[in-house]
């Protein structure tokens, strides 16, 4: 990456400096063919400011044979912006094999002066054995080596690692231990993680996650990672989130040949929609019937041009979180698409992908966050903070008054807008820890009541059993680490929430036997 604006999660909302202009990130390179699209590449550039797009070696190879040094892919497409080329490697993906070599492959893009270009690696689809991704894995490294001396010697173009290894997350980490002891990292200024379009297609989102998670872990941050085939938008926010800079697809125009319609949350089939529920150029002018009733190419094309600018928009609205500070907002939004996708979605909420998260998640944002609940207790912010209360706070009395409140004001606004309670509290600090009960985070010592994220947010007040369970969790951890030797239950409303949160705790100290009293904050 050359440049980085604002980050969140993993996404980046930054500038790769390519040849043929600047790429702002997350991007989508929409899929070209060589030689017949119903949507110019022109028109990439002009209708939907794409200024990076990819196309296919052995596609070009195929319609027009091997070319030499007169020609570039810029003039064949008419397209002036940058171009990445593929391998062949999804042809192998879906038919098993080409009629070239890898350094073939490597003279074809150069020969066509690609900006960016990828070697002809092997795919590791789902259907493979342990042993057959293996020793395709294995194949790809030799094919890296044979590769070498052509990517040293035709330095112009900014040369891709792709990635194998498939949904055996120890075959990826064995090719990239086998990649960095062989020395070939550094010859390469993009990563591209491969095999994902049949990942995709039977929507094993859990796999895909762990394989980009796995991905990222393991290789330099400041290298642009691309996803090969990433598909439908409503995943856009996801692998964004785990760290996609950039991602290809040609879903755009293979739905639009079988009259499928996108949208952020999903897909429709056109014969079956009443009206068009977009506002772009095609939705505005055309009805569904009409779309249909068109000659063969100009419905096709019309429902393409729907779908890239749904896929368009979608990379401005998740540009738009990655700055405001709240990409996990989006997460928990489009989670709702698939069932597939929220059971996925969870996945992010526990565990190593908590950690993962929490390592690309500021400290600090301008903005406050939207709790909705069950979902955002385990947001990065949230678990990072917790953490760091374990490891490092220290109580200063033996007593701990726990001040329990429904949720609807944060700790700040609670102290400002009750100075009786405010001035109670501060007479007796020397005596006695004060804490608040916050339920979609826990327990929170009173000290750090101003500090990002633990009273700048906004939360629904909606309390789930869901987040109670969390919470009673929370409440179990924040004793044991901390064995007070009285703690005092300080109610600050009878709302509904405050008895939920009371029960909550007094079940807790139940079952730890630890003793407990419950006080008006005047009777402390």
């Amino acid at each position: 990456m050359d440049e980085i604006i604002a980050s969140d999660l993993h996404g980046r909302l930054g500038k790769i400096n390519l040849p043929k202009g600047e790429v702002i990130t997350p991007t989508l390179l929409p899929v070209i063919d060589p030689r017949n699209n119903l949507i110019t590449p022109r028109e990439m550039k002009d209708k939907f400011d794409f200024n990076f797009v990819i196309t296919s070696a052995y596609l070009y190879y195929k319609r027009y044979g091997m070319p030499d040094n007169t020609i570039s892919i810029h003039e064949t497409l008419k397209f002036d912006g940058n171009i990445m080329m593929d391998s062949g490697a999804y042809q192998v993906l879906v038919y098993g094999d080409v009629d070239i070599d890898p350094v073939q492959s490597l003279q074809i893009q150069s020969n066509l002066k690609a900006d960016v270009g990828v070697i002809l690696d092997v795919p590791t689809p789902p259907i493979d054995t342990y042993t057959q991704a293996k020793e395709k894995v294995e194949e790809t490294v030799r094919r890296i080596g044979v590769s070498l001396p052509h990517i040293e010697t035709h330095p112009e173009t900014i040369w891709t690692l792709p990635i194998q290894g498939g949904k055996n997350i120890k075959l990826i980490e064995y090719y990239l231990d086998e990649v960095k002891q062989k020395e070939y990292l550094p010859h390469f200024k993009f990563h591209a993680l491969g095999s994902v379009a049949p990942v995709m297609s039977q929507y094993d989102f859990l796999s895909l996650f762990s394989m980009i998670k796995t991905s990222r872990e393991l290789l330099p941050h400041n290298i642009p990672f691309h996803l090969f085939g990433a598909g439908h938008p409503m995943i856009f926010p996801f692998v964004v989130a785990l760290g996609s800079d950039t991602f290809d697809s040609a879903a755009y125009i293979l739905y639009a040949k079988e009259n499928r319609y996108m949208t952020s949350d999903g897909t429709y089939h056109l014969q079956d929609l009443f009206e068009l529920p977009c506002s772009c150029e095609v939705c505005s002018n055309w009805t569904p019937k009409e779309i249909l009733e068109a000659d063969e190419d100009s419905r096709i094309r019309n429902i393409a041009l729907h779908n890239l600018y749904v896929s368009h928009a979608e990379l401005k609205k998740i540009r738009v979180s990655i700055k405001d500070g709240n990409l996990w907002e989006l997460l928990i939004n489009r989670s709702r698409a698939h069932p597939s996708l929220y059971k996925a979605f969870k996945l992010l909420t526990n565990g190593s992908f908590t950690e993962f998260l929490e390592y690309g998640t500021p400290i600090t944002k301008q903005t406050g966050l939207k709790v909705s609940g069950e979902d955002s207790f385990h947001r990065p912010e949230y678990s990072r903070g917790r953490k760091r209360i374990y490891d490092r706070y220290i109580p200063n009395n033996s007593k701990l008054v726990i001040l329990i409140s429904s949720g609807r004001n944060n700790p700040v606004e609670i102290l400002n807008l009750r100075s009786e309670l405010h001035e109670s509290i501060k007479t007796r600090t020397d005596k006695m820890d004060f804490a608040f009960l916050i339920p979609f985070f826990g327990i929170l010592p009173l000290e750090l009541i101003e500090t990002f994220p633990f009273s700048q947010y906004v939360f629904s007040a909606v309390i789930s059993e869901g987040l109670l369970s969390n919470l009673e969790s929370e409440i179990r951890n924040f004793l044991e680490k901390f064995q007070y030797q009285e703690i005092v239950l300080c109610p600050l409303d009878t709302w509904e929430n405050s008895t939920m949160l009371s029960n909550n705790i007094r079940k807790v100290l139940n079952s730890k036997e630890i003793p407990f009293e419950e006080k008006n904050f005047r009777e402390l």
